[in-house]
């Protein structure tokens, strides 16, 4: 027995020794071909860096002698001060060269610029070259025009072409466009290239944030790589190409510095570590997957000697180990075990997790065991279920051949702690006849997922419930949308009625289109709160960032609610006098829609006799160049219920009671306001008490606009004042055309048009209207009226199309969007197809009137 032992330990010994070997070699293999493919890399950055450097010289030498170029055409002209002082002069250079903009630098060091104002820059080394007659290149951190990082190529000019230095062109170059010109990658990786100054300073790069960092600072920096801080330097100083590996978290990268012929620049580039490591994790695929394969082998091995070797003494001891090892094994699945012989009658206990915790002895009736178990479950109908199912014969009957396995649920009180248990009655053996004649039982406790499915069944209930309430949201939203879109429809068909059968009675029409109107705007504002809904839902409510004056705002909201208010009899006071930065940084619509929205509510919600109040607070922020604002809004009206204040922003939600339920409305105007302000990055809060009104305050933090502009109060679109409430341009003698498919639209618009005093020609498409233009004499129309959804060509294409036209007439003819695309996109899209102007459909002949005499100067008429 001891030989067998040694000899099987020294056949395992071998077996190991030969595995460590083949572990050792391969891995020696694996190493040798990662450091030849890091080699690879370091030959690879190396090549891409030369093509790079010569890239970039070329670039610097061509983009030199456009400016050269420029510069002694300047020189050869007969005024040459007068010409590169020109703003025109500048402007039609910048647009013709390959530079961002170009500056002209007297010979005080005034740079000229035609968007920013005057500085001296005679200090400068590169003001000082120019007029000893050189040009070169300059990079400058933080210019004082712009302060931004640029690159400056610069170049004489002078009195004639051989004559003395008046001055120098210098021409910029944003460190963004040379990015552009650096970006490399290898296999899918993206490259890291930096253009850096022989100090070190970083011009430009492919990441942005190492631009105006130092290399040889950052290099000197991290201790744990002082050696190569010091090669790097050293490059630096005597401009030396080198190649060199570095470590990162994803492995070894690879990089070269080389210096930019012509231009005493250096060039530093790198292999991505991500890269390098992928080839070598490809290239020691097959090694892994060799080692992998030994290494199984090696179990399979050392698996198969324990296996033979446990078998030849299993064999000794089966027959006395079978009995307990079953035992075991089955008392890891099961709380309890008992062995039942229904034959016999009687129950053996093989194991319990506590003494006392099975049945009352280990040996036992069957009878005994079954009262033992109905004593512990809990609930008089369980216990009687109990002696019923766990009856021998019911039990016989529950396990007819081909079912050897039964089981129950039940909850039951064994140590004090009511606990849920999953019973089974197993059948291991059966008579002649297929009976069952012994039973395995087993239990085990099964709490946790009783719990688990609770939580669930909670879960889904509280799911139904939720889809419920939203179901009945929107039913009633359907409903109440329902009522408030057949109310202003039965006043405007009501009302044409009356008008028709009040013909000859003007007072009478006139009140009945006077309602028409007044409806006609209440059914719009539903339909624009619903796409505001839509829009939100589908996360296209976007903000358009302009300048915005918030006591201009606060104004137009006393012009637009003192009114309604004064019908009511409701104090409207607003406060926004202690503003110290009233033009801020936002979306002006997007605010103007919360304070109508907020405004609008308290005004519906307020009896008369009550107060309505608009407060703007300003607070310091810790933002540098903005502030936090409060916007509060106050109301004595009828306030809300406690439990309504939480679902107060939620969609399609009212409040319902005797106060509310005349008010129309559709509950959406709040949600549409949180969702505006929560994309500011804002916040509402609210306060309500019921009988003594509601305060909501919203709080944003706005950047200051730009200073210098405090005075100025911004303009509508297209930088035209806002129209009177009762004055109307006059028109008289203007030549319209317009452009519309929709007949009805058509005959809608010549009425409005004719009905101010204009003439108008009509298009049914885009293409019509531009054959209609360049057909007539210049001057023959002063404005175009433009749809935009039309067959052949649409209104945007022919906008673009009248904007490249080759006629001067035609390219400066003004042109109005009229569209029923009312969000903010649309307006934008309008513009930037050339546009002056955008309206929405339905149009207003007040609006209309508007817009036309903003763009053609017009005057006020006569009041209507």
């Amino acid at each position: 027995m001891g030989d067998e032992g040694r000899k099987y330990w020294l056949s395992v010994a071998a077996f190991a020794l030969v595995f460590v070997t083949v572990v050792v070699t391969l891995s020696v293999f694996m190493q040798q071909t990662s450091n030849r493919i890091v080699a690879q890399a370091n030959q690879y950055v190396s090549d891409a860096t030369a093509q790079t450097s010569v890239l970039v010289s070329a670039f610097m030498e061509n983009t030199q002698k456009d400016i050269e170029a420029i510069a002694s055409l300047a020189s050869e002209s007969e005024d040459v001060t007068d010409i590169v002082t020109s703003e025109t002069w500048l402007r039609s250079v910048e647009e013709v060269s390959p530079f961002d903009t170009i500056d002209f630098v007297d010979a005080e060091g005034v740079q000229h610029s035609v968007e920013h104002d005057s500085v001296n820059v005679a200090d400068r080394p590169y003001f000082k070259r120019a007029m000893a007659g050189q040009s070169g290149v300059e990079a400058v951190f933080n210019t004082r025009v712009t302060h931004e990082n640029l690159v400056y190529f610069f170049a004489p000019v002078r009195d004639g072409a051989n004559g003395p230095v008046v001055g120098l062109l210098l021409a910029h170059y944003s460190e963004n466009r040379l990015a552009e010109l650096l970006t490399n990658s290898f296999f899918g990786y993206e490259s890291q290239v930096m253009l850096c100054l022989p100090t070190g300073d970083v011009v430009a790069s492919t990441d942005a944030a190492w631009v105006g960092r130092n290399l040889l600072e950052e290099a000197a920096v991290d201790s744990s790589d002082s050696s190569g801080a010091r090669r790097l330097e050293r490059a630096f100083v005597h401009h030396e190409g080198i190649t060199f590996t570095y470590q990162t978290d994803q492995g070894p990268g690879s990089a070269c510095l080389r210096e930019v012929s012509g231009l005493g620049w250096m060039v530093l580039e790198t292999f991505p570590a991500a890269a390098t490591e992928q080839m070598i994790s490809e290239a020691n695929e097959g090694g892994w997957n060799t080692l992998f394969i030994i290494v199984v082998v090696f179990i399979l091995v050392i698996a198969g000697i324990i296996a033979y070797n446990n078998r030849r003494h299993r064999s000794l001891t089966r027959s006395m180990r079978d009995r307990e090892d079953v035992q075991r094994g089955v008392a890891k699945l099961t709380e309890r075990l008992v062995l039942i012989d229904l034959d016999e009658e009687r129950y053996l206990l093989m194991s319990a997790p506590a003494p006392g915790d099975g049945p009352d002895d280990a040996l036992g009736t069957y009878r005994q065991f079954v009262e033992r178990l109905q004593r512990r479950v809990l609930g008089d109908e369980a216990k009687e279920e109990v002696a019923k199912l766990f009856d021998k014969h019911r039990i016989i009957e529950l396990l007819p051949p081909g079912t050897d396995n039964v089981r129950f649920e039940y909850q039951m009180n064994r140590v004090g702690v009511p606990t849920w248990e999953d019973i089974n009655f197993i059948c291991v053996q059966r008579d002649t006849a297929g009976h069952p004649v012994r039973l395995v039982y087993t239990t085990q406790d099964v709490s946790v997922l009783k719990q688990r499915e609770k939580l669930l069944q909670n879960a889904m209930e509280d799911s139904y419930r939720a889809a419920v309430a939203a179901n009945h949201a929107k039913s009633d939203f359907l409903s109440r949308m329902s009522h408030d879109i057949r109310t202003p429809m039965n006043a405007i068909i009501g009302m044409t009625e009356l008008a028709r059968m009040s013909e000859g009675s003007w007072d009478k029409v006139d009140a009945c289109l006077a309602k028409i109107t007044l409806s006609s705007n209440h059914l719009l504002a539903l339909i624009n709160e619903v796409l505001d809904l839509s829009m939100i839902e589908n996360g296209r409510l976007e903000l358009t960032v302009g300048e915005v004056d918030l006591r201009a705002q606060a104004l137009e909201m006393e012009t637009i609610f003192s009114q309604r208010c004064e019908e009511r009899d409701i104090r409207f006071v607003v406060d926004a006098d202690q503003l110290a930065h009233p033009l801020v940084e936002g979306d002006e619509l997007r605010l103007q829609q919360v304070f109508m929205n907020m405004l609008g509510n308290a005004v519906k919600f307020t009896p008369a006799g009550g107060t309505v109040s608009l407060r703007i607070l300003e607070h310091p922020s810790r933002v540098e160049g903005a502030s936090d604002y409060e916007f509060v809004f106050s109301d004595t009206g009828c306030g809300m219920a406690p439990e309504f204040i939480e679902h107060v922003f939620e969609p399609f939600a009212r409040e319902h009671d005797s106060r509310t339920e005349p008010v129309e409305g559709t509950g959406l105007g709040l949600s549409i306001a949180l969702s505006v302000v929560s994309l500011m990055g804002g916040t509402i809060d609210v306060e309500s008490e019921p009988g003594k009104g509601t305060t909501f305050t919203v709080r944003v933090s706005l950047r200051h606009a730009q200073a210098g502009r405090a005075g100025e109060t911004p303009a509508s679109d297209g930088g035209r004042a806002p129209a009177s409430a009762s004055a109307v341009p006059d028109l008289a003698g203007a030549s319209v055309l317009l452009v519309e498919d929709n007949e009805l639209n058509s005959e809608i618009a010549v009425a409005l048009l004719e009905s101010l005093g204009a003439s108008a020609a009509t298009a049914a498409n885009g293409q019509e209207a531009l054959e209609a233009l360049e057909a007539s004499e210049p001057g023959r129309f002063d404005v175009v009226l433009m749809d935009i959804q039309m067959p052949v060509m649409n209104g945007l294409e022919a906008t673009r199309r009248i904007r490249q036209s080759e006629r001067e007439d035609l390219r400066m003819l003004p042109v109005v969007v009229l569209s029923a695309n009312a969000f903010t996109e649309d307006v934008q899209e309008s513009k930037r197809a050339g546009a002056d102007d955008h309206l929405s459909k339905p149009i207003s002949v007040r609006d209309l009137a508007a817009t036309l005499g903003g763009i053609l100067g017009r005057g006020r008429g006569p009041e209507c």
